[in-house]
């Protein structure tokens, strides 16, 4: 922990953060600073938060945290690391640079734009109407309204397709059992593909085409699933393509943001960042490495083997980022973003046509082994 220190910059830092460090505007001095932060970290410590913050956010909390207790953060960690530490390494390490005060004051800014944001079990919010209503709960759902976009985010939160992945792996771990089960007991309020919608673009737009193709074909086997007089027998049939068309969701998702964070780079490797109004380190640092990171979770064991499958076909772009950080990131963040976007298009036939093709004979598969299902379900075995 930081103990003592200089004074905070000029007259003109301090008016500019006023706002927005309320909590330091007694004292803008080191100690008052060391004090501050200590408090903060008491309080979010015992925080019960009303709706659970995303990963991004608990990894921006961490980072700041980690620079302003230890410093910047070492030039590797062990080979043998999990991928949750890694992607705290990673994390700390887009921070690193920063001196600790700054680090504090980023800590406190994040501490309660956070508190704001997720609001505290049992607290209540002013609305407009002069009514007190509950802090909401997060969504089973990504709502269609574009209201909520108002409300979303800032840029930094990890992007909700990327959020999205553990719990499409989780939903593609369910057993035909269970599957089964479910859609016997299912009512029409309750069907579960035809209350999702995009996630990586606006229902509508033109970039949640690829999303709302696959919905609709999803949508359409939970209808025939659903209303068939010979429910379980459908029901066989169909758990081994909702399966495949929850992880090729996943590969839609990656797939989108990995084209649209290549696009955001060359953009700005051509017009700047400053004509662009884009973050070349957001680029790399932030969604780049979370799409990595989630190539590498399907592949961990514990996964169904549909999402391994998949995450074993993309691993080629998991390794190629790890290899970029590792080699290119601390000399130049611009050649590492330059290369990745190079690499990419080089191994274009992979990428638009073995993986398809790939994507395919999971399919085919999943049909075969659906009327496998079908056969045990009629034999009652």
């Amino acid at each position: 922990m930081v103990s003592g220190g200089s004074s905070v910059g000029s007259n003109r830092s301090n008016r500019s953060n006023r706002s927005s460090f309320s909590a330091m505007s007694a004292s803008v001095t080191g100690t008052g600073l060391t004090a501050a932060f200590r408090e903060k970290i008491r309080t979010m410590q015992s925080w019960k938060p009303g709706s659970i913050p995303s990963n991004r956010d608990k990894l921006e909390l961490y980072a700041y945290h980690k620079v302003a207790v230890s410093g910047d953060a070492p030039p590797s960690i062990p080979s043998s690391a999990n991928s949750a530490e890694r992607a705290k390494y990673q994390a700390w390490r887009s921070k690193s640079g920063r001196s600790k005060q700054e680090s504090m004051r980023l800590y406190l800014q994040e501490a309660d734009r956070q508190l704001r944001v997720y609001g505290s079990v049992g607290a209540k919010i002013p609305h407009p109407s002069n009514k007190t209503v509950r802090a909401p709960r997060t969504p089973q759902t990504t709502p269609a309204s574009h209201n909520n976009a108002q409300h979303a985010l800032p840029p930094s939160s990890i992007p909700r397709g990327l959020a999205a992945i553990p719990l499409l792996c989780a939903a593609a771990a369910e057993s035909r059992e269970a599957y089964v089960r479910r859609l016997a007991h299912a009512s029409e309020s309750a069907w579960w593909w035809i209350r999702q919608e995009p996630l990586c673009a606006a229902p509508g737009s033109l970039g949640a085409i690829p999303e709302s193709l696959l919905l609709w074909v999803a949508r359409f086997l939970e209808h025939v699933a659903l209303t068939t007089p010979w429910r379980n027998l459908v029901a066989s049939f169909c758990w081994p393509l909702h399966k495949s068309l929850l992880v090729l969701w996943i590969l839609v998702i990656l797939y989108v943001t990995v084209l649209g964070s290549s696009a955001n780079i060359l953009t700005i490797l051509v017009w700047g960042s400053r004509r662009t109004g884009l973050s070349l380190d957001q680029e790399w640092m932030e969604i780049v490495p979370l799409v990595a990171l989630s190539v590498s979770v399907m592949c961990e064991p514990h996964q169904p083997l549909t999402s391994r499958l998949v995450g074993l076909v993309l691993l080629p772009f998991s390794s190629l980022i790890g290899f970029l950080n590792r080699n290119i990131t601390d000399t130049s963040v611009t050649l590492a973003s330059f290369s990745m976007v190079a690499a990419v298009v080089a191994s274009w036939w992979y990428w638009l046509l073995t993986v398809p093709f790939l994507m395919c004979s999971l399919l085919w598969t999943a049909f075969g082994v659906g009327f496998c299902f079908v056969l045990i379900e009629f034999a009652g075995v």
